[in-house]
Order: C-alpha cells, then structure tokens, then sequence
C-alpha cells in the first residue's frame, strides 16, 4: 500500500519491513530452528564455510537422539555383537577342540589361545584407524567392507588344518572384519544417544554377545561332533551372513549427511591433542588396559580347566561356558539401568571390575580337586554375571571421556544449539580409537600370558598349574579397577556425584 509521505521515513526494503511490522501490517517471520550459521559457529566454524549446496535439515529433526530411529540401531547393534562377540565368546570352546582333537598333540595352549587373542584383539585395536574413517566420513564403505571379510574369514576357516593358517585365517583375516564391523558400529551408535541412554542402548546391543556365545557354542559342539570342523565353521559362516543382513541395511551415523564437511575441517590437530593430554583421559585409558588384561581369562580357560585338572566331560565342561554366558545376559541389563537411572557408567564399571577380581580369587580357592564341580559352577555363573558390567559399561565409559562440547559463544543457547554442541566432539571416532586399541593390545596379550603361565607350572610338574595364570588376572583387574577410580577423581574428585 501507497505510505503518505514524511509518515515513514525509510533507507532501505529492511527499514520498510521493520515498519509494516511495527504497524502490524506484516506478521514478524517465526523459525523454528536455530539458522544454519549458528549452528556452524556452535560447531566451531564461521558462517563463511557453509556448503554451497542446500543442506537438508529436516533429517536430523526426523531422527532425534533417542528416538526410533536410535532404537532400532541399538536392536540391530545386538545383531553386530552377536557375530563379532559371540564368536569370540565361543573361543573357548575351540581352544579346547584344537588342544584335545584337531591339532598334533603337544601343541602348546599359549600357542593356541593367539588365534582367539587376535581375534578378540582386532575387535577393539582397529579403534584409532577405523574411528578416524568413521569422521572422516567413510562409514559406510568401512562398515559394508568389514562385514565381507570377516564372512570370508570363516567361511575360508574350513580349510585350515595347522596352527599357523588358523591363526592367519580364523585369527588375522576374520578378527580384521570384526573389528571393522565393530568399532565403526559402536561409534555410529554412540552418535544415537546421549549420556543418560547411552547405557540402556549398549545392554539391548550387547545382550547379542550371550545370545551369540550360546548359539554358536551349541551349533558348533554339535557340528563339530557328527559333522566335523570343516562343516562346523560353513554352518557358522551362514549363521553370520544372515544375521549381518538387517545392520548392513540400518545402520548409518546420524548427522554425517549434513555435518560431513564440518567435521572434516574441524579436526584439527590442536583439538586432536587437547583431548588426548587430559589426566583423566589417560588413566581411563590405562585402566581399561589392564581390566580387559584380566577380564577374559575365565572365559577361554575355565573350560579347559575342568577338563584337564577335575576330569570332566567334554560336555560337562562346555556346559560349564554356556551357563556362565547365561549368566553374563542378565548381568548386563542391571548395571546398564544403574547407570542410566542414578550414578553413570564410570561409578557403576568399579564395583564390576572389583567384583571379577573377588571371583577369581574364589577359583583359587577351590583348588582343583575332583568334587570341585559344583562350586566351579557356582563361581563360574557368578564370574559371567559380574564381569558383564564390564563389557557392557566400557563404551558408555569411554563416551563420557569422548564427549568434549565445543565452547560455548553465549549462555543462552537454543535447544538446537545444544544438541549441536553435544554432537560435536573433538574427534569422537578418534578419541574412543586410541581406548579401544588400549583394549585390543590387553586382549592380544592376556590371554596368551595366562596360557604361558600355565605351561610354566605345568612343565615343571608344579601342583595347581593354573595358579599363577589366576593371581595374574586377577591383580590385572585391581589395577585396572584402581586406575579407573584415579580417573574418576581426576576427573570430578572424591564428590559423591554422577560420572
């Protein structure tokens, strides 16, 4: 409309904009997002490195944190943990079929527990390359990779008949697609969640790991019995293509589409180091190490122990590793709901990690006579029930040293602002890399130290030849435990508060 003249004086279209509205002849615009440029300055950016292109925000308002979309990746993350760890889960097992049946006899059980330990190594070494192809934005192409190697791993296992080419194929190649698998799953579900869900996620993913340890323990004792290993390890292999099928299809790293760019030229080496130089961080990091040293003896060799020191059954001992995987799927979900619900997963991994340790302790003191059968059992279901805060707490644990908001430019920051700044880390992928190469290195070596040890007392005719393989996992988890707590007041004090 016509403004008679001297009524409005205006400089410029804003100036006229600013007055129709002021006379209530334009409505003032209403958005309900942040702009595209805070976002970017939240992230640590200028305004000046927006994409050319148009990015497509309503993805992330689609799919928020916690949401569907969040849940169906912790359901199908359950699937990941069923391939990577329950077929290490069901190492045990094999190690006792390789030392009794399959191999020449008088191969050494150190020897043979180095295909497990690299196998279990790589799930969680390949942390520091695998993360930093995840920021980089290659999840994908790492993720789809990892699932066809590690397929080609155990279909290829059939073919292997001396310890070198089990280790190479069964060991090296199908411990590489787990580990692929793995760390870049486990740092695409952590973009899924924030802190106060996170736990309740990682205890529905890593239920996948009893289940898988079962099934595969039962598919397996029963193949390799009427069918042999070459069978066994085909009927396995399926068991994983099919249940890699539904993750292939879901999984992705939320936001990636839209953050790629900034991430990339956010990851600077100043903010690599920031993070890596905190005390908090590295004592973490080391308590890690030395808790996963220890964490896995029970598994690979309390099967073994049964059979050789009390005499039992090839059955009775597998049923031994089966009922403490059973027991190992509940005590996930408790610690996970502690967690979520009141104290956080720093507080809640010390009292497992001090828990395991007193059960390894009560498998000294059974000794290994021959009535020992049903406190072995006892302390086997309890160990399983216990240790499992452990491997279901680490990620959640390893995510709160992670999650390093960027600074903030302004106290009042909108909602989108802040879920902005809680997804822009320093490096997630890389900073949970660095830990879980901690881990992997811990489970590349411990359990071959146990089987060294064991052979040690065993050559030198020394009575309860697994003693001192037991006081070493078991001093292993006190450190690790104790190094835990030091993080914790490095990183919050003695206060009791959440962490």
């Amino acid at each position: 409309m016509p403004y008679p003249a001297g009524l409005l004086r205006v400089n410029s279209m804003m100036d006229l904009t600013k007055a129709e509205q002021m006379l209530g002849l334009r409505k003032p615009p209403q958005s309900s997002c942040t702009p595209l440029a805070q976002i970017y300055t939240v992230l640590g950016e200028s305004s000046d490195s927006l994409p050319k292109h148009k990015l497509d925000m309503s993805k992330d308002r689609d799919d928020p944190l916690n949401g569907r979309t969040a849940w169906l990746h912790s359901l199908t993350g359950a699937l990941i943990v069923f391939n990577c760890w329950g077929m290490a889960n069901a190492f045990g097992l094999f190690q006792a079929y390789f030392e009794r049946y399959y191999l020449p006899p008088g191969t050494s059980p150190s020897s043979i527990s180095w295909i497990g330990s690299t196998q279990l190594a790589l799930v969680f070494g390949l942390g520091v390359p695998v993360g930093r192809l995840v920021d980089q934005g290659y999840f994908r192409f790492v993720f789809h990779s990892g699932s066809v190697i590690m397929l080609l791993g155990i279909f290829c296992t059939a073919w292997c008949k001396t310890l070198w080419s089990l280790w190479l194929v069964q060991g090296l190649i199908t411990g590489l697609g787990m580990g692929m698998v793995f760390c870049a799953g486990i740092v695409a579900l952590m973009t899924w969640f924030d802190e106060r869900k996170l736990g309740a996620a990682m205890a529905v993913g890593a239920a996948g790991s009893c289940i898988g340890g079962i099934v595969y323990i039962v598919v397996a004792r029963h193949f390799l019995l009427t069918h042999g290993f070459p069978t066994t390890m085909r009927v396995l292999g399926a068991i994983s293509a099919a249940a890699l099928i539904p993750p292939n299809l879901v999984f992705r790293v939320r936001g990636q589409r839209n953050k790629l760019k900034a991430r990339r030229q956010h990851a600077t080496s100043s903010n690599i180091m920031r993070g890596f130089v905190s005390p908090a961080y590295l004592l973490a990091a080391a308590g890690m190490f030395f808790a996963f040293l220890g964490v896995y003896f029970g598994f690979v060799y309390m099967v073994s122990f049964a059979s050789t020191e009390l005499k039992l059954s090839d059955d009775a001992s597998i049923n031994l590793l089966i009922y403490m995987l059973a027991a190992n799927l509940p005590g996930r979900f408790l610690p996970a709901l502690i967690s979520d619900k009141c104290i956080g997963p720093l507080n809640t991994i010390l009292p497992s990690i001090f828990l395991s340790a007193g059960c390894i302790a009560l498998w000294m003191a059974l000794g290994d006579s021959g009535n020992e059968r049903g406190p072995l059992t006892v302390v086997a279901c309890f160990y399983g029930f216990v240790s499992a805060g452990i491997q279901v707490l680490y990620a959640p644990t390893v995510y709160t040293f992670c999650l390093v908001s960027a600074p903030r430019s302004s106290s009042s920051l909108t909602m989108s602002e802040r879920e902005a700044n809680q997804i822009a880390t320093d490096c997630m992928g890389m900073k949970a890399g660095v830990i879980f190469s901690a881990l992997g290195l811990a489970c590349l070596i411990g359990t071959p130290i146990g089987g060294a040890l064991v052979k040690y007392r065993t050559a030198r005719g020394m009575e309860r030849p697994y003693l001192g393989a037991q006081v070493f996992a078991m001093c292993s988890l006190l450190l690790g435990g104790c190094l835990l707590l030091a993080s914790r007041v490095a990183r919050i004090g003695w206060q009791a508060k959440r962490a």
